[in-house]
């Protein structure tokens, strides 16, 4: 930090130590790989001062690295550096693991400049703050190039607002452009900041702990199984009651052969009536909802002729360092299977809570209230006293 001493350096007549520069890379959010082109006869580590905690102490790694285009002019384009790293000695491999570097576009890449005799000498004895020329801070743009052997990133000042169009954010008539689940309250700030849909990954309305409501993309709510079915052929119905129908669809089965099965089709009753007329989707008497049970890896799971009558489980994520490892979430099948755990990895499930980016979508979750302390199962009346997102649906003129 202190650039005094630095600067009375530069005033002499004869500059005796070698110029140094330190890269800090940015390999997840908040996480930096550190190295340097400064690479001595033993390839020993080069070690400095943080810049933010001047009590820790940073190992910098030497590799060949290849770093152009920092200079700062009055005038003229901002600078868009490069820097190529190889890899030859797998030192960035080792350091990043294996992953994809697009993951890198949008990160922060420091460049610290010193003198050799501010650096470390590996007793803890260094300058206090460090000694430095005021730091440089880029975020990489994009992979230039990458081969077997090294990448190149080219990097985008902070400043930088070439090809930038404002707004930014793309409108669309009364669709949602938030990143669905994107804002969880389980997720860390800086990924909160990427969106502004708050829903809960586990489907919970906000200040409950139990109660769930799972909504696809059709917009129908997927309840608990165990609900008590009444099955109807005609007479009276009853608001919020559940009834069941039945017609044949051809199955896939796990074993790869295929059959003509009977299956149930679940309703809600969307009012109380005495001649409410035949269940159906274009009967506004009942919604049309789906049913899910927990997942059990002794069952076959289905897909039918009608992809909307395939399986719903629901489980927890045991993924370790994925984001959502705990949380229990509503999967839906998309191929037959037996003993193929719901994941986003594979090609048998995808995520059973899906958004339609609707208006409709969005008030059956922040809007939803269950029914006699079910935690399964929600109303067909929408809760208005509940508030939904701020600015999901800009082109809209009315929510409610």
């Amino acid at each position: 930090m202190a650039d005094k001493p630095i600067v009375e350096d530069l005033q002499k007549l004869e500059i005796t130590d070698a110029i140094v520069h330190l890269f800090e890379l940015e390999v997840t959010k908040g996480n930096f790989f550190y190295f340097t082109n400064q690479i001595e006869n033993d390839l020993s580590s080069v070690k400095m001062r943080d810049y933010d905690s001047n009590g820790t102490i940073r190992t910098y790694v030497p590799m060949p690295v290849q770093a152009d285009g920092f200079e700062s002019k009055n005038d003229g384009a901002i600078p868009r550096p490069t820097i190529v790293m190889a890899n030859v000695t797998n030192t960035l491999s080792n350091a990043v693991g294996n992953f994809d570097y697009q993951t890198l576009l949008g990160l922060k890449v420091v460049r610290r400049t010193t003198l050799a005799k501010y650096l470390d000498d590996g007793t803890g004895n260094s300058v206090t703050p460090p000694v430095e020329f005021p730091r440089q801070v880029f975020y990489v743009d994009r992979i230039k190039t990458r081969t077997r052997f090294s990448i190149e990133l080219e990097l985008v000042s902070p400043f930088d607002l070439e090809n930038v169009k404002i707004p930014a954010r793309v409108v669309h008539a009364n669709r949602c452009s938030f990143k669905y689940q994107g804002a969880s309250r389980h997720l860390p700030a800086y990924k909160r900041a990427q969106s502004g849909c708050v829903w809960d990954v586990e489907s919970k309305p906000a200040g409950s702990a139990n109660h769930v409501a799972y909504v696809n993309m059709d917009d129908e709510y997927v309840i608990d199984s165990g609900v008590t079915f009444t099955t109807y052929s005609s007479g009276a119905i009853n608001k919020n009651t559940y009834y069941k129908t039945t017609q044949v669809l051809a199955r896939s089965n796990p074993d790869g052969t295929s059959s003509s099965v009977t299956v149930n089709n679940y309703w809600q009753a969307t009012t109380s009536s005495s001649n409410p007329g035949t269940p159906n989707d274009t009967n506004v008497n009942f919604n049309r909802i789906r049913i899910y049970s927990d997942y059990n890896n002794s069952l076959d799971y289905h897909v039918y002729s009608d992809d909307r009558h395939n399986s719903y489980v629901r489980f927890t994520n045991a993924t370790s360092g994925h984001e959502n490892n705990g949380k229990v979430e509503l999967w839906k099948a998309v191929k037959p299977s037996k003993d193929e755990t719901p994941s986003d990895t594979n090609d048998f499930w995808e995520k059973g809570d899906s958004c339609s980016k609707t208006t409709i979508g969005c008030k059956m979750r922040f809007a939803a209230s269950k029914i006699s302390g079910d935690n399964s199962t929600n109303s067909t009346s929408i809760n208005n006293n509940k508030t939904y997102p701020f600015g999901g649906f800009p082109a809209a003129r009315r929510f409610n």
